[in-house]
């Protein structure tokens, strides 16, 4: 190597040396070459971390964890009068109820085909008036009744009387060739003097007719009852319902021959919303008892009827009660008028109640083991 090429090569490793990089060579014709460079990986720092001791439990001074709580939902209250989840073995007692229903309803049967039921005049015939006194003292009710015995007859109050004549009054009147009018304008005149307000009279073939017309209206809505319930659930919960809506309307017609309350078209009215009552009634139980099945998978048994009454019981009976509460304002503070149609209410809300719990349920039970029998 000459003088020359060694001065390179010195003067290219002290270059290096300068700039700090690494793989320089000198070729042989005197030329430097690099290659790339090492990278050099930096030591990783070693922290040691110094050991804070912890707050114990013994100094709650020191500890406040702070829980962030729900918003407080104030539950609503309820006032319940019956134990919860309290289930009564009713269909124990089936057979029970049936005699004793058998014999109130063989007994109103009796009543009502002995002819002890007493009609009113629309069904009857007879003459209804509304009279007022025209004298100056006041006329008691009892002198009324003097003259007219066996008539009905309310006051009003201020000498205005209302007069319930029946039909033989009206036949006494054109035996003696006068209208029921002037019968009862002589009449009155034996008390004193009065003016006639209202008459309205009702002849034997117009109340023939008006029977006629309340039997066809319970009859047509017996058939409306029972097809409802044969498409909303089975045709043995409708065999029951039917059974239980005749008992209740037959029953509440003895109870009313017994205390002596006229079935008049006010009554006839009552007794229909009772029919549309006692169903309603039969249906919530009736489909509660089909919630049950289902859930069962269509096992129908004494448990599964003894749970869908105790469930509903509570409602049963605070809605009777609350039924009740305007029926005893009918009776005691609605007059004579309104009496009649309270005294049907009241009989047929609480035999109604009766009939949905022991009868509808009952029925469809049994029916459904004969027919398990049979298969």
């Amino acid at each position: 190597m000459s003088d020359k090429d060694k001065l390179k090569k010195k003067i290219y490793k002290e270059a290096s040396k300068d700039s700090g990089l690494k793989g320089v060579r000198i070729e042989g014709d005197g030329t430097a070459k690099t290659s790339e460079p090492e990278l050099v990986k930096p030591k990783p720092e070693v922290v040691t971390l110094q050991h804070q001791p912890q707050p114990t439990p013994s100094a709650p001074s020191q500890i406040r964890q702070r829980a962030v709580a729900p918003p407080s939902v104030e539950a609503p209250k309820f006032v319940s009068f019956f134990p919860r989840n309290k289930i009564i073995s009713f269909m124990k007692f089936r057979k029970i109820s049936y005699l004793f229903s058998s014999l109130l309803f063989a007994l109103s049967l009796f009543f009502i085909f002995s002819g002890k039921v007493p009609l009113g005049i629309d069904f009857k015939g007879g003459v209804v008036a509304n009279v007022k006194s025209t004298r100056t003292e006041q006329v008691k009710i009892d002198d009324l009744r003097a003259v007219f015995p066996g008539v009905f007859v309310q006051d009003f109050g201020d000498g205005n009387f209302l007069l319930r004549l029946p039909l033989s009054f009206v036949e006494e009147a054109k035996a003696l060739g006068k209208d029921a009018s002037s019968l009862l304008s002589e009449n009155l005149k034996k008390v004193g003097e009065f003016q006639i307000l209202k008459v309205e009279s009702v002849g034997s073939v117009s109340g023939k007719e008006l029977r006629k017309s309340g039997v066809y209206a319970f009859i047509l809505s017996f058939i409306g009852i029972f097809l409802y319930i044969v498409f909303r659930f089975e045709w043995k919960f409708a065999v029951g319902a039917i059974v239980g809506v005749v008992h209740d309307i037959v029953v509440t017609i003895g109870l009313m021959s017994l205390f002596d309350v006229e079935l008049s078209l006010v009554t006839l009215g009552g007794l229909l919303a009772l029919a549309g009552y006692s169903v309603n009634d039969s249906i919530i139980i009736s489909d509660r008892i089909r919630e049950k099945v289902q859930i069962m998978r269509g096992v129908l048994n004494e448990d599964v009827i003894n749970k869908a009454i105790s469930e509903t019981l509570p409602r049963t009976i605070l809605t009777v009660l609350t039924i009740l509460i305007p029926v005893f304002c009918l009776i005691f503070l609605g007059g004579e008028v309104l009496k009649g149609i309270g005294t049907v209410f009241l009989f047929g809300s609480i035999f109604g109640t009766y009939s949905s719990i022991f009868i509808v349920a009952a029925l469809a039970y049994d029916i459904n083991l004969l027919m398990k029998k049979r298969i």
